[in-house]
């Protein structure tokens, strides 16, 4: 069973990432992802934080990551079928939303996030106890902290 917990946050800058990020309580670093539509850059590379980013790519190569990886299983598939995401940035952004067991109808919620400079965030939590990663989250300022299972 995928569990994720899920939410946003208000920066796409590296060092403000860390802060917020760095000191969660109740998580694992690497069961963390976080998902942005920044360009690859050193900083992203040499952080503690996995990143996702979604886009900035051509033809049928795989989603870009840094600093070993997304800790997503699945995520770096070659193809999917899309019948309204038009881009390559929004297959691949659907893409990790979908392995994230987001609901359809909230995947708008996180594409607007991107779009507006912000991060999703995703901890993948099928061990963990969510009710404490949420709360750590929130009051961590990660915003609209869900927890997403199938």
């Amino acid at each position: 069973m995928a569990c994720y917990v899920t939410g946003i946050v208000p920066t796409s800058d590296v060092s403000e990432l860390e802060k917020i990020l760095g000191g969660v309580p109740n998580i694992i670093h690497s069961k963390l992802t976080v998902i942005t539509k920044s360009d690859e850059t050193e900083e992203h590379e040499e952080s503690f934080l996995n990143f996702l980013h979604v886009g900035g790519i051509t033809g049928n190569d795989t989603i870009m990551t840094g600093s070993g990886g997304t800790g997503v299983p699945g995520i770096n598939r070659d193809s999917v079928s899309l019948g309204y995401a038009s881009t390559e940035r929004s297959t691949q952004a659907f893409e990790a939303f979908e392995e994230l067991v987001i609901p359809s109808d909230e995947i708008g919620n996180y594409y607007d996030a991107l779009d507006e400079g912000r991060v999703v965030v995703a901890y993948e939590c099928s061990d963990a106890d969510t009710n404490a990663v949420e709360a750590a989250m929130k009051q961590a300022g990660v915003h609209r902290v869900r927890t997403y299972r199938n």
